[in-house]
């Protein structure tokens, strides 16, 4: 039987995580940043645009973004992995996400499941767990391009889940491109997600196990669907799929394919370069075949029949806007039962910026409602 184990678990599996600290400078420009929520919307509105949707930019993200350029550190695409994770670890610092201002919970400690380092939060109010009834959880896996993030880039979003859910959140620690390309990461992740779906985690209901992810994250989460019904293993009662990355066929393809990546090529936060730096670094070595291979391109899998039901959520103004919607529907036609979900003002790194933008807390909040109504709590 898979066991948690609380040895051994302080330190991430990856090179440049989670050791980021924040300067006194960080913490006085991470307090302006949250004092953008008493700016008037009519102020704010004049940093606003509208894209070819017609979908018009939140005030709050668009001078957030503008304020980023100024004191957000060098470009990712210029920087080697380790330091673009301690670079992603703190603008996600100033973006609200392990801040003073981040949401409480009950309990945070970390833990090894079967060689797997997690984070683990548990709800005000709940103990942790001793032998008690097992209980719903989330497993979740964190963006950055399989190369940068970290547990504490989006601390405040597993805090979020955890407290407006009232449920445990699995945060994965998974080995990172480049010293650790495909199949690393999914490895990790279906090791913790197979060990909680076939109940050899004492403390976690099998029947009411969401699996959850944004970008990268998101990729992972829904790989690790296909993974499961491939070898006959119980699936999560949900796959939770903020802007999903999940086409990863050479960039220059992928770019002709969605009109959204040609039209945010230059962001806003994430570009073209980004997607190659990313791309490099963690399937830069499969052919063109393997690119197309389910796990790595699954929206190219010919048959999604037979997994989770989905809930996609993407922002107006993401490059990869156009590729989760198209996943949604893939889906749809295949019978899995799916929610999409657009909003329209937000960016890409909506789901760890909760703190400062008032649209990622309510769109959070969306998905909460998502997970409360799978779960019957």
């Amino acid at each position: 039987m898979s066991q948690t184990s609380q040895l051994n678990a302080r330190s991430s599996a990856n090179q440049g995580a989670e050791t980021y600290r924040p300067s006194v400078p960080d913490r006085v420009i991470a307090a302006g940043a949250r004092a953008l929520r008493f700016i008037p919307a009519p102020l704010l509105s004049v940093f606003s645009r509208t894209n070819n949707s017609g979908d018009r930019l939140d005030g709050d993200v668009a001078l957030s973004l503008l304020t980023l350029k100024l004191v957000g550190g060098p470009d990712i695409a210029d920087q080697d992995a380790v330091d673009a994770r301690r670079n992603v670890d703190r603008q996600a610092y100033l973006a609200g996400s392990c801040g003073t201002k981040s949401p409480e919970v009950g309990l945070v400690d970390h833990r090894i499941v079967d060689g797997v380092r997690v984070r683990v939060y548990t709800p005000a109010g709940a103990a942790r767990w001793q032998g008690g009834k097992p209980a719903p959880a989330i497993i979740y896996m964190h963006g950055g391009g399989w190369a940068t993030g970290s547990l504490d880039s989006h601390d405040s979003t597993c805090r979020f889940l955890c407290r407006r859910s009232s449920v445990q959140v699995y945060s994965i620690d998974y080995r990172m491109a480049p010293e650790h390309p495909f199949p690393a990461s999914l490895e990790d992740a279906t090791t913790v997600i197979s060990a909680a779906v076939s109940g050899r985690i004492a403390e976690i209901d099998p029947e009411k196990v969401i699996i959850a992810g944004d970008s990268a994250g998101a990729h992972l989460a829904t790989a690790s669907t296909l993974w499961l019904r491939d070898r006959g293993l119980p699936q999560p009662a949900l796959q939770m799929l903020f802007a999903p990355i999940v086409d990863l066929r050479e960039v220059d393809e992928v770019m002709a394919t969605y009109a959204s990546r040609r039209e945010f090529h230059d962001g806003p936060y994430i570009t073209e370069d980004h997607f190659r730096w990313y791309d490099k670094a963690f399937v830069g070595e499969l052919s063109d075949e393997e690119r197309r291979g389910d796990l790595v391109s699954p929206i190219l899998a010919e048959d999604l029949s037979g997994i989770a039901p989905a809930y996609v959520a993407v922002a107006g103004h993401d490059p990869l806007r156009d590729e989760g919607e198209a996943y949604a529907a893939r889906l749809d036609e295949a019978g899995v039962p799916v929610t999409a979900r657009r909003h329209r003002g937000l960016v890409h790194p909506f789901v760890n910026s909760s703190v400062m933008w008032s649209g990622s807390g309510r769109a959070l909040d969306e998905a909460v409602g998502a997970v409360r109504h799978v779960l019957g709590i």
